[in-house]
């Protein structure tokens, strides 16, 4: 899921949260256009919006990760408040969609009391990190760095040799694109690894899989298969240190 997709099923849970009662405060207004610009979303329409959540009925849209999930669950309690009454309908929809997440009732009775307004946007406003893509057989270079940006990483590109003999000192995550030459897949890796501390990501095609058992015996732990979507990218560069 793109971050730009994140951002809006993240205000279309809260224009369900602040319909679902039958009635829309002001104060939930003023959230809901407050939370969309602290996110980063451009509404052109928020009439057209909220007519379409309306009609589609959906009531849950998924968030790209938990962070997400957990801060959207956060910004639902805070709508639910902003007119000062919970009405049961809108804590159906807490509850549902809590449990569409997997919260505990530790999990809930402790989200609940530590709901800080301060920090409910902080999961939409981080970035991934940054890449370098290696050029070197990477046919879909472009393709691959348009679907980085889509996920909030700030793609670069190098040629192997140059990042090789580079002062890089920073916590890039290099991503370089595996040669059919099983030798050569192998001795790219391995340098790539002892230059980068290990932060290294192969993409392969789908008929270069039986290189992949090579790969992770140099070391290597993530491998991409193309082609590449924002979820593989996702789940690979959150969870990298």
């Amino acid at each position: 899921m793109s971050a730009e997709r994140d951002k809006l099923n993240y205000i279309k849970n809260l224009v369900w949260m602040m319909c679902c009662d039958g009635k829309i405060d002001v104060g939930e207004k003023k959230f809901l256009k407050h939370a969309a610009r602290e996110v980063g979303l451009d509404v052109d329409d928020w009439s057209g919006l909220v007519k379409a959540v309306i009609s589609d009925g959906t009531g849950h849209y998924p968030a790209g990760n938990r962070d997400k999930a957990i801060a959207t669950l956060k910004s639902l309690m805070v709508m639910a408040k902003a007119d000062k009454v919970v009405d049961p309908k809108e804590k159906e929809f807490l509850v549902k969609f809590a449990k569409s997440i997997g919260v505990s009732k530790h999990e809930w009775d402790f989200i609940r009391k530590n709901t800080n307004s301060e920090s409910l946007f902080e999961a939409f406003k981080k970035s991934l990190g940054s890449v370098i893509a290696l050029r070197e057989d990477f046919e879909k270079i472009e393709d691959f760095k348009s679907i980085a940006g889509e996920c909030g990483l700030a793609a670069q590109v190098s040629g192997f040799d140059e990042f090789i003999k580079s002062d890089n000192d920073s916590k890039d995550i290099v991503c370089f694109h595996v040669p059919d030459n099983r030798q050569s897949a192998v001795l790219k890796c391995r340098k790539l690894i002892e230059k980068n501390n290990g932060r290294v990501v192969a993409i392969l095609t789908r008929y270069q899989g039986h290189l992949v058992k090579y790969l992770h015996e140099t070391g290597l732990e993530k491998c991409i298969i193309e082609p590449v979507y924002s979820h593989d990218i996702e789940k690979i560069f959150s969870t990298s240190s």
